[in-house]
This record gives structure tokens, C-alpha cells and sequence, in this order.
């Protein structure tokens, strides 16, 4: 049976089809060719084989620009198409450990070997004050960078990637950190008793489940109140200012959502209606609903800030503000409701992510459904 990734079909005429990258066109596109065989195991075989006599006769340049010039013009490459976040993120990944690492060597002169070292480096020593490793996943994200910038430099100039064979440390899946309900009734109780714009985003995210930047662009104009629905369009998000800036090193930003599936519509739930109808009273569509004028959209880092003053002088642990989504979904899943529509309410690409995160059975229900299978 094939796998992902292996590039090994079957036909409708009964043959196994293996393709293979053999270059790139002028256009630079990838290209490729086929080898068949009776059986999935003589055409995998062969597809190993043609791969390997393919990358020992490929004629690779040899590219005298070092790790920096070639990070530099793979970032210069991608800017246009990420959102500035994103690209400021690449921009911190690439300077502060490719660069800060690897910066002035030749491009060519990389193996994987190196890389491994690299990346071992990165796992026991990869700190920037010194005390200890980076977490797997931040390691994860820059082996994903490293591979980009060299598949970047293998299809622009003919260089031969030394990533292909980089092993990338596997993070341990944990599940999602979710809010007690006890810990839920303390929030309320003091909500209740310290009335002010916290309650309402406190009870709308835990109700809904939109992203902290998503609630912070919300405008009057995204509540419909004869529909019931909020319409996520756009977020907020604080990204690194240009060089030329005089004042502070980032600023707030307003921009689409984190992907095409970001932007949706959700239900209101109808104990909060009236709540909405009060604060929309008098606004303009185009007021920010949580602004204390109106004109200008709500920090990310002010609810950031409340969340955790809250949470101290309710003697709760300290949790970020993302946990209130997390406590949403995880809810929601364990009301064996269905999937599919929460996956679209919280604007995951797929129900894929949704499953892997929230559905997980407790050992009671699984101790039931054992019981029940073998109770005759």
C-alpha cells in the first residue's frame, strides 16, 4: 500500500505509477517523470533506484553566496506573499539562528551532517540567555525555514539542498489546556462584582471561541442582531515597525484573518444578545465594539493584561488568554456535538486539526464503552 508522500500510484489500467522531480522548466516549475511496474513493491524499488542515479548524476552549481545572501533573497522573495506577522516572524527565525549560526558560510559548502549538528545544538543549547534548549516545536519551525530557503536556492540557482535528510526532533502531543469550571465561576463572580468591558469579552470568547485578535477587530458593523450572527473578517495584530520608524518598535495593525478559512460567521448565543444590543446602542457600524471611543481598535496586549490581572486576584494559575478558546472547543467536543460545525466555528483549514486537538475520550468513557461491549 503506498504513503503519503511517496509520489506511487495505482492506474486504472492495474499498473503502479512512481513519479519523480527530474528539474524544473523555464518557467520553474517543477518537472517530472515515471517509472511503472506490475506491483506497488517492484515500482517503489524502482523509483528508489531511478531517484538515486538521478541525484548522483545531477550536475549541481556550485553557488558562491554564503547562508546570509541566500536568506536574504529567499526572505526578499516571499515578502510579497505572506502577511507582515508571518514575515516578521521568518525575519526572526532566519537572523536570530541561521544567520546568528551559519550566516557567513558558502551555501554549497552545507551538508546534512552539518545541519544535524545544527539542529542537535538547537534541542540541548539553543537558548539565547544561555539556559538550556529550544522547545521542539521552535526547533520544527526553523528546520522549516532552513528547508525553504534551500529549496529556494535549489530552484533558483541549481544548488544541490543538503535538507532532505535533517531530522527534525518530534514534540510531545499534548492536550490543550482548558479552564475548570470552578475556575470559570470564579471569573463570573468577579466579573459580576467588578462590572466592566472584561465580562462581556470573558462570556462572548468563552461562547463562541474567536481568536483574541478576532475579538479585538470586531466592529459594530460585524454584529448582525436580526441575523444572530458575528461576522470574523479581519484581526489585530502588533507587528515590527519599518526602520525608519522614530517612535517604538511595533505598532497594531488591522488585517484578514490568520487563513481564507478565518473569515466566517458564527452564531450568537441568545443570552447574549441583549448584551450586544447595549453595546452597539448608538455606534457607528464602523466603531470598534470594545473601544472606549469607538475610533480605535482594542490592543491585543490590554486584554492580554486583564486576563492576567484577573486571573491573579482570583488566585487562578496563570494561563494565557487562549485558553478560553481551547475551553470552548474542548466543551464542545465533549458534548458529543458535532465536529464538523465547530471545526467551522473556530475557522480551522480542516476537520482534521479539530479532531487532533479537542477529541479526546475520558478514561470513564472509555471504561463504558468497554463494559458495554462485553456485557452479554
Amino acid at each position: 500500500m503506498s504513503k503519503k508522500g511517496e509520489n506511487i500510484y495505482k492506474r486504472k489500467d492495474g499498473r503502479w505509477e512512481g513519479r519523480y522531480k527530474c528539474g524544473f522548466n523555464d518557467n520553474g516549475k517543477t518537472k517530472y517523470r515515471s517509472v511503472y511496474s506490475k506491483t506497488y513493491k517492484e515500482c517503489k524499488e524502482k523509483l528508489s533506484r531511478i531517484k538515486a542515479e538521478h541525484n548522483e548524476n545531477r550536475a549541481y552549481v556550485k553557488v558562491e553566496m554564503t547562508i546570509k545572501d541566500i536568506s536574504s533573497a529567499w526572505l526578499k522573495n516571499i515578502s510579497i506573499n505572506v502577511k507582515k506577522s508571518t514575515y516578521d516572524t521568518y525575519c526572526l527565525i532566519v537572523n536570530n539562528h541561521i544567520v546568528a549560526y551559519m550566516g557567513g558560510m558558502r551555501a554549497d559548502c552545507v551538508t546534512a551532517e552539518y545541519l544535524n549538528g545544527f539542529v542537535s545544538d538547537k534541542v540541548k543549547k539553543g537558548r539565547k540567555d544561555g539556559k538550556g534548549g529550544l522547545s521542539c516545536k521552535t526547533v520544527q519551525n526553523i528546520v522549516g525555514v532552513l528547508k525553504s530557503i534551500f529549496k529556494y536556492a535549489e530552484k533558483i540557482y541549481g544548488m544541490k539542498n543538503p535538507t532532505t535528510f535533517v531530522t527534525v526532533p518530534k514534540a510531545d502531543k499534548k492536550e490543550p489546556e482548558v479552564l475548570t469550571q470552578n475556575e470559570i465561576n470564579k471569573i463570573r463572580k468577579y466579573c459580576n462584582e467588578h462590572p466592566d468591558y472584561f465580562k462581556y469579552i470573558f462570556e462572548l470568547c468563552l461562547s463562541t471561541g474567536i481568536r483574541i485578535g478576532e475579538l479585538c477587530a470586531l466592529q459594530c458593523g460585524d454584529v448582525d442582531l436580526q441575523e444572530g450572527i458575528l461576522i470574523i473578517n479581519k484581526t489585530v495584530q502588533r507587528v515590527k515597525k519599518d526602520a525608519a520608524a522614530t517612535e517604538g518598535r511595533t505598532e497594531v495593525v488591522i488585517t484578514s484573518p490568520k487563513t481564507k478559512n478565518s473569515v466566517r460567521k458564527i452564531p450568537i448565543p441568545e443570552r447574549l444578545i441583549e448584551v450586544l444590543k447595549d453595546l452597539t446602542f448608538g455606534k457607528k457600524s464602523s466603531d470598534y465594539l470594545f473601544s472606549k471611543n469607538g475610533k480605535k481598535a482594542l490592543d491585543v496586549r490590554s486584554v492580554q493584561k486583564k486576563f492576567a490581572s484577573v486571573l491573579n486576584k482570583c488566585g487562578i494559575r496563570k494561563v494565557k488568554f487562549h485558553i478560553i478558546r481551547h475551553t470552548f472547543a474542548t466543551k464542545w467536543a465533549a458534548s458529543n456535538f458535532d465536529i464538523k460545525s465547530l471545526s467551522e466555528i473556530l475557522g480551522h483549514s480542516n476537520v482534521k486539526i479539530t479532531l487532533s486537538l479537542y477529541v479526546h475520550s475520558s478514561i470513564e468513557t472509555k471504561r463504558k464503552h468497554i463494559n458495554e461491549l462485553f456485557a452479554a
